[in-house]
């Protein structure tokens, strides 16, 4: 069973006033990538460790543990952190704070989570009005249901076949999704929870606040 010691909760910096749709862990290891520090402490939490070149916070935060890279440099801060993370031996690794600012920073963040599923771990982003995971081929997964939320499915893959979705509005059984076409947006759980299945390719689950 997966314990919360076993998550890590990354911090990210994209504005947030909510409260996450997903909970954070209050045991899972607390990381801040540079600007994501505001969120953690406006959350009442204390982060293990913040890291970043520290241009977004403004100042380096000296009474907390602290890891402080250049400003030029491949990574984006979240990245890093995920770096971080996969380095600490995390697989279940969840970015708060990763919606809401500027789309490039989020296409960034969806970007970082195939980073993670190609490293063999499970990252999710989460805000107040969105979350977002990936799936890969070869399996099987379920999504509660959240009050007020819809569920969509896009193939981040150029196609991904055999995919199955029950417990939902729309259902649909051993179709094929092509990155091209979006007919997953927008769809909506019925039952406690959907269940997920896909043969090949990489699915997009997306949940957004109606």
């Amino acid at each position: 069973m997966m314990r919360a010691t076993d998550i890590c909760a990354i911090f990210a910096g994209g504005p947030e006033n909510g409260t996450p749709c997903l909970p954070v862990p209050a045991e899972a290891y607390m990381l801040c990538a540079d600007s994501g520090l505001r969120l953690c402490q406006r959350l009442g939490l204390r982060p293990d460790l913040v890291l970043g070149d520290f241009d977004s916070l403004g100042s380096v935060p000296e009474s907390l543990p602290h890891m402080t890279v250049p400003v030029e440099k491949d990574d984006t801060d979240t990245l890093l952190a995920a770096r971080v993370a996969l380095g600490k031996g995390f697989r279940d690794i969840r970015i708060y704070g990763a919606f809401g600012g500027r789309l490039d920073h989020t296409l960034a963040n969806i970007q970082t989570l195939e980073f993670l599923l190609e490293h063999g771990a499970e990252g999710v982003l989460v805000s107040s009005d969105n979350y977002a995971v990936l799936q890969k081929g070869g399996t099987a997964r379920s999504y509660p249901r959240i009050g007020g939320f819809s569920f969509s499915v896009f193939a981040l893959s150029e196609q991904c076949s055999g995919v199955t979705i029950t417990g939902t509005y729309y259902p649909l059984e051993n179709g094929t999704l092509t990155r091209s076409f979006p007919i997953g947006v927008s769809n909506h759980i019925t039952a406690d929870s959907a269940a997920v299945s896909v043969d090949s390719g990489i699915l997009l689950i997306v949940g957004s606040r109606l």
